[in-house]
């Protein structure tokens, strides 16, 4: 573009032409494939950092510029872009079933026939990006149907990879529950993916008028919480979901004493405290563990303790019927050196 604007002023480019041309950067569309090979003759990726189009797609060049990898897709052999879809209907019961278990309850008729009214189903490339770091929400929200995601932040001279993402989870939610709307991380698919897109409004209507938002916005703050804890730091999002819909925070103030009970499994998420005498750590736990023996016992705090705690009746159930969590609060346990591991089968000798 900035040698078709030079081109524009010697008169060579037509003013129409131009203007043309510099819509078709700026419009919305549901796809835009662009030139990126440079130069002269060729496309600039930086021609298309205002384009309002929901995906965009670079072709004619092997690979991107940092600055732009978390912004833009890369075309590439094997990749493929739906532009009729078939029939999606066969994801109807997969997102309510999804939607179910991320609520944690059954999700109404009412609400799937509101929100299906204007659904789409689109399908990404390995690689391709969904969400835009610091760009504004376009109107859409996301449920995994199919596939991973990374989401990515990039802070202009490193990438980091914050989470993984698979098949259940909703993308794009937290800005609409917060308000901010606008994307504090990329989303890259990690490998071919389908997803389900919602409108924000209905969904926004659904949040809002089913009572969902302090619940939403307090397993938010909670998910960030859990993963800075060793027991939690391995878990794949959809799994941190649900504890984090089961944890609860309890503070104790300072320089208080109390009795610790088999009721609950406490986690030490701040503050100085002691127990029977002995100093804790961010990451001690008390009470009823998982797959370990239980702490009981006197507590006195020091500073203003903030615990997490989980009931162990909804705790035991979720470790049933989770295997990731089972399995790797059994690794910790065993990373720990923890004496009151006795689950093991030992060595086995084959012949």
């Amino acid at each position: 573009m900035e040698s078709i604007r030079e081109m524009q002023k010697l008169g060579i480019v037509s003013h129409d032409t131009y203007e043309h041309l510099s819509n078709i950067f700026t419009d919305r569309f549901d796809l835009l494939v662009a030139d990126g090979g440079a130069g002269a003759i060729h496309g600039d990726p930086v021609d298309a950092l205002n384009s309002d189009s929901d995906r965009v797609v670079f072709v004619h060049v092997e690979h991107l510029a940092h600055q732009f990898t978390t912004t833009f897709s890369l075309a590439s052999s094997g990749k493929r872009y739906i532009v009729v879809d078939g029939d999606d209907s066969i994801y109807t019961s997969l997102m309510n079933q999804y939607l179910s278990n991320w609520l944690g309850e059954p999700f109404s008729d009412r609400w799937a026939r509101s929100i299906l009214a204007e659904d789409q189903v689109r399908r990404y490339n390995k690689g391709d990006v969904i969400l835009v770091q610091e760009e504004r929400t376009r109107g859409y929200v996301y449920l995994i149907l199919t596939g991973y995601w990374d989401v990515v932040m990039f802070d202009g001279a490193e990438f980091q990879t914050v989470a993984s993402l698979q098949a259940g989870e909703i993308i794009g939610e937290m800005a609409i529950v917060t308000g901010t709307l606008k994307r504090n991380a990329s989303v890259v698919a990690s490998s071919p993916v389908t997803v389900m897109v919602f409108s924000e409004e209905n969904f926004n209507d659904f949040v809002v008028r089913e009572g969902f938002r302090d619940k939403l916005l307090k397993r938010g703050e909670m998910r960030t919480e859990l993963k800075t804890l060793p027991q939690f730091s391995e878990l794949i999002s959809t799994v941190l979901e649900k504890v984090s819909a089961l944890c609860e925070v309890e503070l104790i103030a300072a320089r208080q004493e109390r009795t610790i009970d088999d009721d609950y499994w406490y986690i030490l998420d701040s503050g100085k405290a002691s127990f029977e005498g002995i100093p804790l750590t961010v990451g001690d736990e008390l009470g009823i563990r998982p797959f370990s023996s239980k702490i009981i016992g006197k507590l006195k705090t020091e500073t203003q303790c903030r615990f997490i705690r989980f009931s162990i009746q909804p705790l035991s159930s979720l470790l049933q019927g989770t295997p990731q969590l089972n399995y790797l609060l059994r690794k910790y346990r065993i990373s720990e050196n923890d004496p009151a591991v006795d689950w093991l089968r030992g060595a086995v000798t084959t012949k």
